[in-house]
């Protein structure tokens, strides 16, 4: 667990520089790298890396078919957090960016996002609180005084879902949370939660059901290895893909079209984010998380700061 903490430490400490980065361009207009009439001189989309590494073939692809559906250079840019692609929004720094539904929630608060398209997937999921096939433990009950990992503060399946569920299944209040346990923790993401739980360094962890099956197709975990010991009601609203409200419309249209049709050009990159098609989505289907966030009675600057 030493070993997690650690890693949670660094991965903030590079969240905090990148910020501070970020940030002090803000004196300078988000629209100073625009051409005339608007329109940005490179569309630069911020993504959180896949599993394979900081980018796969699929995420390239994005930003090819983006530059030949709009005529503007295109570029990834591979995201520590949720939280460093919402302040790259609001710092005007990338023009996209594809998070989660909490963090659609803060980006729109914090960074005045827009909702362009959000992800739509035919199999339904949900959050797990997860351990070892060989471990001890049967219940949440069971974890007390156990080192627990979340994935990512802005995450909805890495921290709101799992903290709702766990405040569900021990009677406490999210104030009460952490002190159950030995060490609560961030990992930086999912597939790193797994990781630390296959490799012992956490008793337990919070993710997405989609997950495990994702990264034992990969290669990295065996699905066997894990048990569920308890989950949360399904979670709605699908992964946002969010654009910074200053750009052109007639941009904006561009980017929605390709993405509606998305799932018959790049398959692979839907898969990645656990989706099958991309939707155009409004922003009350959203509320169940604003409802979830609300039973926490954290604001989403608090829930950050964990």
């Amino acid at each position: 667990m030493k070993n997690s903490k650690r890693k949670s430490y660094q991965s903030l400490i590079l969240s905090l520089v990148f910020m501070l980065v970020i940030l002090s361009g803000c004196g300078a207009s988000a629209s100073s790298s625009s051409s005339e009439g608007g329109m940005p001189e490179v569309i630069r989309i911020g993504i959180m890396p896949s599993e394979e590494g900081e980018m796969n073939r699929s995420q390239e692809q994005l930003a090819t078919d983006i530059t030949e559906a709009t005529g503007i250079p295109a570029e990834i840019f591979v995201a520590e957090d949720y939280n460093m692609v919402i302040e790259a929004l609001r710092a005007g720094k990338i023009e996209i960016g594809l998070i989660g539904p909490f963090g659609y929630i803060i980006a729109t608060e914090r960074a005045n996002a827009k909702l362009l398209v959000r992800s739509e997937s035919d199999q339904q999921s949900n959050t797990v609180i997860l351990v070892r096939n060989d471990s001890p433990y049967q219940s949440v009950q069971d974890l007390k005084g156990k080192d627990f990992l979340f994935a990512d503060p802005a995450s909805t399946s890495g921290n709101l879902y799992p903290r709702a569920t766990l405040m569900k299944e021990l009677g406490l209040s999210n104030k009460e949370l952490d002190s159950f346990f030995g060490s609560v923790a961030f990992s930086g993401g999912h597939d790193k939660s797994l990781l630390a739980l296959a490799n012992g360094n956490a008793d337990a962890i919070g993710t997405s059901s989609l997950m495990v099956p994702m990264m034992a197709e990969s290669g990295l975990i065996k699905e066997e290895d894990f048990r569920v010991i308890a989950e949360s009601d399904p979670i709605v609203g699908g992964a946002p893909l969010l654009y910074r409200q200053d750009l052109p419309e007639e941009l904006v249209t561009q980017l929605r079209e390709l993405m509606l049709d998305y799932d018959t050009k790049n398959p692979k990159f839907l898969e990645s984010v656990g989706a099958a098609r991309f939707v155009e989505g409004s922003d009350s289907d959203f509320d169940p998380i604003r409802e979830v966030a609300k039973a926490l009675d954290m604001s989403p600057e608090e829930l950050l700061k964990k």
